[in-house]
């Protein structure tokens, strides 16, 4: 008997084939006819952009439009709407198209769960004729293919949570949102495994959003990278009017100020003319520069929040709500180093060569006294045969000229006789590690940096550099940080019998004093050191030149430890943000505290009247001098400890 064949289509089927029509492809129809979304208050309605998402779509729209891969790097204020928005743009997609494939990542479980949430809030609510045939609909997923057989969208959306690179590898994804990218443990590495499974075509879609934690980190410093869609960037994006992007980025950057978010009003309290009196410079400031896009109705919910969720503090609204991309990087985070102080080493000594500028077309400051940036690589000269032993005296180092941007030492100021140097080194993990080796050398008597050296080597060859760097600068006080592996590297020194490594004096209450060598990075000495390298930024008395030094302070943040129940331990985590390196600013700091901690600037023991001028310079002080100092120093510590010369 001939089996009759199927000739009507199931009702999902018919849904499906209605969710493919041509009028189904404009989101924003689609979404305010057959998308809803849940209020604060609880409420469904359907999902009608607001006035940021209207600003967002349009943007979408034309990339779309203009046939390329869709790739926005957005900086945000809290609770803008924008992941709704991307949420319900990626989903859109998945049920009007076959074979998308959607990835969705936050930095946490909560986060990114409470995101998907949405997105099943979408499927949910959709009417039932629109209803597309599902395999999976759980915490991690939707699946729309049919549960047996081939038939479906063959769509689908995931869920994970970004907590190492791990995680990305075997993905594929046609569309990507990452949520809350300044939270992730390890942004750079994550990324780079996420996207190289993303085909570079249109069609396809990545979409990175966050609030800001800091300037410097990886989500500033992608932000200040990615490029601006529109010929001219809108008045709350001053960053981008600076910085406008790499040219050969396929970013574009967006940012969502607080005051175009429809539901942060409030009516006012008083008469607009009342109200108008009671406006402080802020406030006009905010109505002088976005007058067209914020009302007295927004200021009235402005100081409604700030003086209900945050306190009475306008720095803590700024964090929360900031108002530009400027104050949204600057106002967040918690930095070790105060900005104002790095700005001002930035624009009185930091470099701005054609290779240090921080953006294209950056014009130097007047007030810049920073000499020229010459570029260089340093090598041993003396030809002298390997062998076990060397001693550093059989070494002759000389500087070979090298292209801008590739030699690896920079040069700002060239030894001048009669004046001695700090070479401070921090020291990598090694070639294929993520940090590198940085060496910072200082004028002792001046804290001016004149030169530094970057690069990714082996102990084997540090060793050597770091002596061939540091007699180069009249035999400098050579400091390379011993902790970690910097233990072998004093280790290749100390044979070397270099006379001018950085000595230490620790006591203890058995031991009594004891000389160490080199500089060790503990629980003690780091909050003495980032201590000195804040006051003097502060007093201005330091001056550096290289802006990986200063990019690198700039960034650099403070933690707060607490304990597992909640409770303050009196002790913080000082680094660079994830993703980034602090080798450049921990070498900085290493040379500023040795350059305390050493002779030099101070007076000379039993000094007179008469060279009084002589004491106060130690590039003066003979050799006599010197012995003098170091044996009353001598004194002075078998003093402290209780000992006395037998």
């Amino acid at each position: 008997m001939a089996v009759k064949k199927r000739t009507q289509r199931t009702s999902d089927e018919l849904g499906e084939a209605e969710l493919l029509l041509d009028e189904n492809k404009d989101f924003t129809t689609f979404a305010e006819k057959n998308l809803f979304i849940q209020t604060k208050k609880g409420e469904l309605i359907p999902f009608k952009l607001n006035k940021s998402q209207v600003l967002r779509q349009k943007m979408l729209d034309e990339m779309d439009a203009a046939e390329i891969p869709i790739r926005v790097w957005e900086a945000k204020a809290r609770q803008a709407g924008c992941s709704t928005h991307v949420q319900g743009w990626m989903f859109h997609r998945c049920v009007t198209r076959r074979d998308e494939a959607g990835l969705i990542a936050a930095h946490a479980d909560h986060a990114v769960h409470s995101i998907f949430t949405k997105t099943k809030l979408f499927l949910d609510n959709l009417p039932a004729r629109l209803q597309p045939l599902t395999k999976y609909n759980n915490r991690a997923e939707l699946d729309f293919r049919a549960p047996v057989g081939p038939n479906g969208l063959r769509s689908r959306l995931t869920v994970m949570t970004a907590k190492s690179a791990e995680d990305a590898r075997g993905t594929t994804a046609r569309l990507a949102h990452f949520s809350e990218v300044a939270f992730y443990k390890q942004p750079e590495r994550y990324f780079l495994a996420t996207l190289q499974s993303m085909p570079d075509e249109p069609g396809t879609f990545a979409y990175a959003e966050s609030t800001c934690n800091g300037s410097g980190d990886f989500h500033h410093t992608m932000y200040l990278g990615a490029r601006v869609w529109n010929e001219e960037p809108y008045p709350w994006m001053p960053l981008k009017k600076k910085y406008p992007g790499d040219p050969d980025s396929t970013w574009f950057a967006y940012f969502t100020p607080w005051f175009i978010v429809d539901e942060y009003t409030r009516p006012l309290k008083c008469s607009p003319e009342e109200f108008e009196k009671s406006i402080n410079p802020e406030e006009r400031a905010l109505l002088d520069n976005f007058g067209e896009w914020i009302d007295l109705e927004n200021l009235s919910w402005r100081r409604e929040t700030i003086a209900s969720k945050c306190g009475g503090s306008v720095q803590r609204f700024h964090q929360e709500y900031p108002s530009t991309d400027e104050e949204a990087f600057s106002a967040s985070g918690s930095p070790v180093f105060d900005r104002d102080s790095i700005q001002a080493q930035k624009n009185i000594h930091g470099c701005w060569c054609d290779m240090c500028l921080p953006y294209s077309g950056a014009i130097k400051p007047d007030e810049n006294v920073a000499p020229p940036h010459k570029w260089y690589e340093i090598r041993d000269a003396s030809n002298y045969p390997l062998g076990r032993e060397r001693l550093y005296s059989t070494y002759k180092p000389e500087l070979d000229e090298a292209s801008d941007g590739i030699g690896r030492m920079s040069v700002w100021a060239d030894p001048e006789p009669g004046y001695r140097y700090i070479v401070s080194a921090d020291v990598s993990k090694g070639t294929g590690s993520g940090d590198w080796d940085h060496l910072c050398v200082f004028n002792l008597a001046t804290l001016e940096q004149v030169a530094e050296w970057r690069g990714k080597i082996e102990l084997d060859a540090l060793s050597p550099l770091c002596l061939l760097v540091a007699m180069h600068y009249n035999n400098a006080i050579l400091a390379p940080e011993v902790t970690g592996l910097g233990a072998g590297l004093i280790a290749l020194l100390e044979r070397s019998r270099y006379w001018n490594l950085y000595r230490r004096i620790t006591t203890d209450t058995l031991g009594g004093p004891g000389i160490h060598l080199g500089w060790d990075t503990n629980r003690k000495t780091k909050p003495a050191m980032v201590g000195l390298m804040q006051k003097a930024l502060k007093e201005g008395y330091v001056k550096i030149h290289s802006r990986q030094v200063l990019d690198e302070m700039e960034a650099y943040t403070r933690t707060i430890l607490y304990s597992k129940d909640g409770i303050d331990s009196l002790q913080a985590r000082m680094s660079a943000p994830p993703g980034k390196n602090d080798d450049a600013c921990v070498s900085a700091m290493i040379a500023n505290a040795v350059a305390h901690y050493t002779p030099g600037g101070m007076t000379k023991i039993n000094a007179t009247e008469v060279d009084m001028d002589k004491a106060m310079d130690h590039n003066q002080w003979s050799d006599e001098d010197w012995s003098t100092y170091e044996q009353s120093q001598s004194a002075t510590r078998r003093l402290l400890s209780g000992k006395r010369r037998q």
